[in-house]
């Protein structure tokens, strides 16, 4: 199961996707399986964004929900790209960061997680993208998922002195611990990650790549 804020356009429709879309594609394609994310469309309402619509493209099922403004404005727009996205690419001069998109972020990552527990088999292996999503896997332990879950990060990852410019960067990191496998672009990447967990206090590196925090274990990792 792939999870990432947008999903592919039908093929039918002849759209373009974006590079996360195209580099996941053919991946999913060659194992089956399931991708879920944002329609691209907003619901009217809280209690309209929770119904899920499918669509399939050969072995790919696609379980696509609706967003609302609120949420568009305040996880999307607010925090993920108005403050994690300049902060990750070490531009603390265009974060702009607000409590209430904070909020939102977490929000909808909780209805992310609740729509996914519906879909789960125990076998399933969840694979979730980017910064949209980092306490998806928090989210989903909670709920009793007890599943392999890996993450991967599109864009780049800073050294402790800027990302804990970010007020919840604690939350942020103990989220990661929930994960099984995170991974980075880069070396220097990864050990950015490490270094703010460290500095953090929240574990230790038990072992090359591998790190320990609280009852959890999880491998970090670069793949280019």
């Amino acid at each position: 199961i792939v999870v990432s804020n947008r999903v592919p356009p039908p093929a039918d429709k002849g759209a373009s996707a974006g590079g996360l879309a195209v580099a996941l594609t053919e991946a999913l394609k060659e194992r089956g399986g399931v991708w879920l994310g944002w329609s691209g469309e907003t619901a009217a309402s809280d209690g309209d964004s929770g119904e899920i619509k499918q669509r399939q493209e050969g072995n790919v099922t696609f379980s696509l929900v609706d967003l609302t403004e609120r949420d568009l404005d305040e996880y999307y727009n607010g925090f993920a790209n108005g403050a994690l996205w300049p902060l990750l690419h070490y531009r603390l001069d265009l974060v702009d960061f607000d409590r209430r998109d904070t909020s939102g972020y977490f929000r909808v990552n909780a209805f992310f997680a609740r729509t996914l527990v519906s879909q789960l088999q125990p076998d399933d292996i969840i694979w979730v993208q980017d910064y949209h999503l980092i306490p998806l896997a928090a989210e989903l332990r909670a709920r009793g998922v007890t599943n392999r879950i890996g993450f991967f990060l599109h864009i780049p990852w800073p050294p402790p002195d800027v990302f804990f410019a970010l007020p919840p960067h604690r939350r942020l990191l103990e989220a990661f611990s929930s994960y099984d496998l995170v991974g980075f672009q880069t070396d220097y990447d990864a050990e950015n990650f490490v270094n703010c967990l460290v500095r953090s206090g929240l574990g230790n590196e038990t072992s090359p790549g591998c790190f320990t925090a609280g009852d959890r274990t999880f491998r970090i990792g670069a793949f280019p």
